[in-house]
């Protein structure tokens, strides 16, 4: 049986390589196309780029997995040294956890830094301090 299992884990590990091989293949393709499509509208600017389908977030899959967002968050906010907005810090993240520009979490990460930050205002961890644009709001750590 032990036998077995190893196996399976070992097909397993296989299976994972070839999946990030894939993946990065398909970014290399994405971004091949994407040149192609900028230099095609340099000879003639009435054309429009190729349209991918929108990525899907993976379900299963989070950038967060086995981590506490509202620390992330907090430390964030203490890095800014300045109050800083919704978006800001979610960029912040993003850079923080190295994800890529088209990954799909991108689109999902303002409304779920959003809810933990209100969670952390409820908590009494942080505050609001004004707003940008008057309607984006600006964080900071509550003292």
């Amino acid at each position: 049986m032990a036998g077995a299992v190893e196996e399976l884990l070992k097909k397993r590990a296989e299976l994972t390589e070839q999946r990030k091989t894939l993946e990065q293949q398909i970014k290399q393709i994405d971004s091949d196309v994407a040149a192609i499509d900028q230099v095609a509208r340099l000879f003639d600017p009435s054309i429009l780029p190729t349209t991918t389908p929108r990525k899907r977030a993976p379900a299963g899959r989070s950038p967060f997995s086995g981590e506490n967002l509202s620390e992330i968050v907090l430390k964030m906010i203490r890095e800014a040294k300045e109050p800083i907005s919704t978006a800001a810090c979610s960029a912040a993240i993003a850079r923080h956890k190295g994800l890529a520009e088209d990954d799909p979490f991108l689109r999902m990460m303002p409304s779920r830094i959003s809810a933990t930050l209100s969670n952390l205002e409820k908590r009494g961890r942080v505050r609001q301090t004004g707003t940008v644009d008057g309607r984006k709001n600006l964080w900071e750590i509550a003292r």
